[in-house]
């Protein structure tokens, strides 16, 4: 019961922080504005960044602009109309955590791009009324997730994925034992993980418009 409503107090200000940025995020506002706004509301709501410094990270959220598909770190970039700006806010409430994202345009953006957010939410959660506790495998949620994404014209990222949550940002405490489990947006060859009841999981899909290679920035 502990970790239920400390995972659940922290999903609630990362909730409320991704609502405001939202709200902020506009032209001529930048990745930096947008990690200054989730700095003070984390330190008001008495929460940590999940990750600030998680492998060297320096960022207290992550903002991802454009052709940026994932973990962009914040900088002084000022939106433009027409920018594809994804947000992602992970939270530590005493020892539980809890992570989710959003994508928005700036301005009215076009209709292929509202078309990529529109079949990537919907994804997601068709996918989540499709989860059976107990029986539901990660490869589950990764062939659904590729049906989905494919038959309407997308393609979902193979790199990258979600993820269990709880004590730690990919790892929790299941029976006694520390489990780490990967969340993969196509089927894979095994049938990976049963989901059981109890565990905390994200599921991130990530889509692209074409099925170009994924590349790794280094800064």
């Amino acid at each position: 019961m502990e970790k239920i409503e400390g995972i659940k107090a922290a999903g609630k200000v990362v909730a409320n922080i991704l609502k405001q940025l939202k709200n902020e995020a506009k032209e001529g506002v930048s990745g930096r504005d947008l990690e200054n706004i989730a700095k003070n509301l984390m330190k008001e709501n008495k929460v940590q960044s999940s990750i600030f410094n998680y492998q060297g990270f320096p960022g207290y959220i992550c903002v991802s602009l454009n052709n940026e598909l994932t973990h962009g770190i914040p900088d002084d970039r000022p939106f433009q109309d027409g920018d594809l700006v994804s947000i992602d806010v992970a939270c530590n409430y005493q020892g539980y955590h809890a992570d989710a994202a959003l994508t928005l345009i700036i301005g009215k953006g076009d209709v292929q791009k509202k078309n990529l957010l529109r079949v990537t939410k919907n994804s997601l959660y068709y996918t989540i009324q499709n989860i059976q506790p107990n029986v539901t495998t990660t490869q589950d949620i990764g062939a659904t997730l590729e049906k989905f994404i494919r038959s309407r014209g997308y393609y979902p990222i193979k790199e990258y994925g979600g993820h269990i949550i709880g004590t730690s940002m990919h790892s929790d405490m299941y029976q006694g034992q520390e489990v780490k489990i990967f969340i993969p947006n196509y089927k894979t060859k095994d049938k990976g993980e049963v989901l059981r009841t109890g565990m905390f999981i994200c599921i991130e899909p990530l889509v692209q418009i074409s099925d170009a290679k994924v590349e790794v920035a280094i800064d």
